[in-house]
């Protein structure tokens, strides 16, 4: 009793984060992510993803030589940006990871998804110095100073909702992963239980590099993954599409 009573507020409050955490990676919560397939749905119409181990390989693939080097960073580094209050780094974080992005359907849901994050939180935050900060980044998207990516307004929301950065990250991985795996689902390549097997091959990668990627800083960022961008790229202009990328 006198150990609760004198930490009652620390254990409130990290039971509050991780509340917090949890639905911000329910696919209930409306930022329009689950709706994606990441590329999964080109590479399934052009054969060369049939089963649960092609479904597992993608999504490895992706997540070390896009999301980790790329997304992961720009969510981390925008979180040390949201702490000091430095919009201008955050703009510039923003305009950097767009150019970045060279397919159009990418880069424009990424940014749908982004504004919607800011939405969300908006609307869930009561007037205070977290919920101004988030509507002065509006402001600059409103006035074409910035484009509001969906990892940077993640970093945002995260920032204040006080969630920690590598737990940050490790929620947008998880809830890429999620994303491609419920894609896989609905493509018919796999069952719920190839689902969760999945997700516990994934699960040492994704605790691993949210420790070192919240390390890196935004000159580190990079990307490789050619063959996936060629076939989203085909994607744009398919005339029946299920996934919106």
């Amino acid at each position: 009793n006198e150990f609760f009573s004198q930490n009652k507020e620390w254990m409130y409050m990290n039971t509050n984060h991780e509340f917090h955490l949890m639905q911000l990676a329910d696919s209930f919560f409306p930022s329009g992510m689950f709706s994606m397939s990441g590329g999964l749905e080109s590479l399934v119409k052009h054969g060369k993803i049939k089963t649960d181990r092609d479904v597992l390989k993608f999504i490895r693939h992706q997540i070390h030589f896009q999301l980790a080097p790329c997304d992961c960073i720009v969510l981390s580094e925008t979180m040390v940006a949201a702490q000091n209050k430095d919009i201008l780094k955050i703009i510039n974080i923003d305009n950097r990871f767009f150019s970045m992005k060279l397919i159009k359907e990418i880069r424009n849901a990424s940014v749908r998804s982004g504004q919607q994050m800011l939405n969300c939180i908006m609307y869930m935050l009561s007037p205070n110095n977290k919920n101004k900060f988030v509507r002065k980044f509006q402001n600059k998207i409103e006035s074409k100073q910035a484009v509001g990516t969906y990892p940077v307004c993640l970093g945002i929301a995260a920032h204040c909702l006080q969630i920690s950065r590598q737990s940050a990250v490790r929620m947008m991985l998880y809830s890429y992963s999620i994303s491609v795996i419920g894609a896989a689902l609905r493509l018919g390549i796999i069952q719920h239980l190839n689902s969760q097997w999945i997700l516990m091959q994934l699960a040492e990668d994704i605790n691993t590099l949210s420790k070192t990627m919240t390390r890196k800083s935004i000159s580190d960022i990079w990307q490789l993954t050619p063959f996936t961008d060629i076939l989203q790229m085909a994607h744009e202009h398919d005339d029946s599409r299920m996934f919106i990328t």
